[in-house]
């Protein structure tokens, strides 16, 4: 019987292959756990903001504690319609006409959707005038920002998309978004 002693080198060989093992056993997803998502909005602001999905009104919706920033439409009969809080926090309606304005008579609404956005990156605003891709209905909500120099912003860093036929209101991936700059 021969007994051999194994060479250092082998030996260093040997520990780095075995210290490598646990890593090719797990997959480098299961070393790290995935973000939480951000949770921007506080739980009463998503109820007050859902309060509104099927309350009717006429005209105009005045909301107490909430600037009016203006609105349009979308597409018919789906309008859109944003306000902001003292604290920046915006709140996003998008309405049905169920009732079109005759002579002085107001036209009737009813709220589809409800958004509430609490937070905005530095420089960033909330627009409701976006489009993506070759779409260009103003369907889309977007996180922008740009130079004033710009009618376009492209640097959309979240996304909504409303909805056409229901009025939802639906987070979408912000490739090929963008909003129309506020001060152009």
């Amino acid at each position: 019987m021969v007994i051999t002693r194994p060479s250092l080198a082998r030996l260093a060989l040997a520990a780095a292959v075995f210290a490598l093992l646990p890593l090719a056993a797990s997959p480098a997803s299961a070393k790290k756990k995935p973000p939480e998502p951000a949770v921007e909005e506080n739980a009463a602001d998503l109820v007050f903001a859902k309060s509104f999905v099927g309350k009717t009104y006429d005209d105009e919706l005045d909301i107490e504690g909430w600037e009016d920033l203006g609105g349009g439409l979308v597409s018919p009969p789906v309008y859109v319609h944003e306000y902001r809080r003292e604290d920046g926090a915006l709140l996003v309606l998008t309405s049905k006409e169920t009732t079109p304005q005759k002579g002085d008579m107001p036209g009737s609404y009813v709220v589809l959707d409800a958004l509430i956005v609490s937070k905005l990156r530095p420089d960033a605003v909330l627009s409701v005038a976006c489009v993506q891709g070759a779409d260009q209905t103003l369907r889309f909500i977007g996180e922008a920002r740009g130079s004033d120099q710009k009618e376009w912003w492209t640097d959309v860093s979240r996304a909504w998309e409303i909805s056409l036929e229901t009025g939802a209101i639906t987070p979408i991936k912000p490739k090929g978004v963008k909003c129309t700059n506020p001060t152009f």
